[in-house]
């Protein structure tokens, strides 16, 4: 098996008589591959989660501006497209996940410059005010006392999908709290997290002690609730169904967040598309679907256009050109077969309704199955989300748009407005009250921020708890010293 194939990350304090090393038949989109993957022993859990708890405390006894430091040192590396061990993550993304080279560099490109120093700091002083509150009791004024942030001793991660560079989000906000972190990879793309915890430790050995990547398979439930009774917080990812699963078995942690499934869209406005152009706005379009081969829940599936079927078809043929610039940069890579005969199934039944069925409907394709834009009447209509398969939508207006979205509120996550003031506020306050967590302009649905509050919460503060000092006559006479 290629050196490459390992998929874990032990630290160096965890001995090997400790440890079980097996090939993981992981099932993902590229069929049934073997990885070499490397756990502690059934028994031994309780154990490492003993030493990472270890760990834990010598990140607290850390500066949170050395945490910081490390992680935009090592980040810096990452964003490094020469870099040796990016080159290796990538080839190592495109076997397990069939994207192209160019798709996986631009995903990386997209999602570790968040982890640079400028972005974390933004991050805490955002969601905790002062940062310094995670190296001990801080003024507060409001208090008026003293206050302290800590994370939880250990946390467990569980990944899905295949997002390449995405793990990263989850380990980063955990060392911020200060945290250990147990990390599962996903069967999508398992290869990266432990690529980056490796350039982690190899920077600070004493974050890589703190870190342990590996893998389980789903109906390994027992192993999952032994791994669960050790960590105090969980943070899961997954479908309705997998998150489910973790849900119910994560009741006695302390500290749970989910990112389940999540569902993203676009709005176009008429007076907008006039102002800002059909070619400008295709290029902005093309970006949003084609970062991340559009599988990444910020992603829009569709795009509500206000305006007849004149500015739709207008909008498609811009797009079409758009798209096909944006594939050969960045082509699609390789589909999994399957995948593949459903997309030419969707093609065919779109292209009979454009021709047959219903004068208003459009198709626009290109024949290495890159990317595909379709009209349709209605977002019930819609079948298909990534690969870059688009649906544009026509609407009589943008609040006809928001209402055909009610029905799906409690997914909503990421919404690309293109309107203008006043219209962008009073959209963006029904948008956020529908369960939007997020609205941007077209073109930047895929680069979120780390100062996002992510599916609605504060995902480094929210693994935190506090302690305060009050009403202490001590505090008072050292202040008037």
């Amino acid at each position: 098996m290629p050196t490459n194939r390992n998929i874990s990350w032990i630290p160096a304090w965890v001995g090997a008589s400790q440890l079980e090393t097996f090939n993981a038949n992981i099932i993902n989109d590229q069929g049934s591959q073997p990885w070499r993957c490397t756990r502690p022993l059934s028994d031994r859990w309780g154990v490492i989660a003993d030493g990472l708890r270890e760990s834990t405390a010598a990140l607290r006894a850390m500066p949170i501006a050395h945490i910081v430091e490390t992680i935009d040192k090592v980040t810096a590396k990452w964003c490094d497209h020469n870099w040796s061990v990016r080159q290796a993550a990538r080839a190592a993304v495109v076997e397990a996940t069939g994207f192209s080279a160019q798709a996986v560099d631009r995903s990386f490109d997209v999602e570790l410059k968040n982890y640079r120093a400028d972005s974390l700091w933004r991050v805490l002083y955002r969601e905790l005010g002062d940062a310094a509150a995670l190296d001990g009791f801080v003024a507060d004024a409001r208090l008026p006392g003293r206050t302290y942030a800590i994370g939880p001793e250990l946390t467990l991660a569980i990944f899905t999908g295949n997002v390449p560079g995405l793990p990263a989000l989850s380990m980063v906000r955990a060392l911020l709290a200060k945290s250990a972190v147990i990390a599962k990879v996903a069967s999508g793309e398992p290869t990266f997290a432990a690529r980056f915890a490796a350039s982690l430790a190899e920077e600070d050995a004493r974050i890589g002690d703190a870190l342990l990547v590996t893998y389980w398979e789903r109906h390994e439930r027992d192993l999952l609730k032994t791994v669960l009774s050790q960590a105090e917080a969980v943070i899961a990812y997954g479908s309705i169904e997998a998150c489910r699963s973790v849900r119910e078995l994560a009741r006695d942690n302390r500290i749970y967040m989910e990112h389940g499934h999540k569902f993203s869209a676009g709005l176009l406005g008429r007076d907008y598309l006039a102002r800002v152009g059909a070619p400008v706005i295709a290029g902005r379009i093309a970006e949003d679907v084609g970062t991340f081969n559009q599988h990444a829940c910020i992603a829009p599936q569709v795009y509500f256009v206000e305006g007849d079927r004149a500015a739709v078809h207008k909008l498609g043929d811009e797009l079409s050109r758009a798209m096909q610039a944006y594939a050969e940069k960045y082509p699609l890579g390789n589909l999994r077969l399957k995948d593949a005969q459903t997309l030419q199934l969707q093609r065919a039944a779109q292209a009979w309704k454009a021709t047959v069925a219903d004068a208003d409907s459009g198709l626009w394709q290109d024949s290495a199955l890159n990317w595909t834009i379709a009209i349709e009447k209605d977002l019930a209509e819609h079948s298909l989300s990534g690969n870059r398969y688009i649906g544009l939508i026509p609407v009589d207006s943008l609040e006809q748009a928001l209402k055909a979205l009610r029905p799906y509120g409690e997914f909503l996550q990421n919404l690309a407005l293109g309107a203008d003031e006043p219209e962008l506020s009073v959209l963006a306050r029904r948008a956020a009250l529908l369960g939007a967590s997020r609205i941007c302009q077209p073109g930047r649905m895929a680069e979120p921020s780390m100062m996002w509050h992510h599916d609605g919460q504060m995902c480094v503060a929210g693994l935190l708890r506090w302690c305060d000092i009050e009403m202490h006559d001590a505090l008072h006479e050292q202040e008037e010293q």
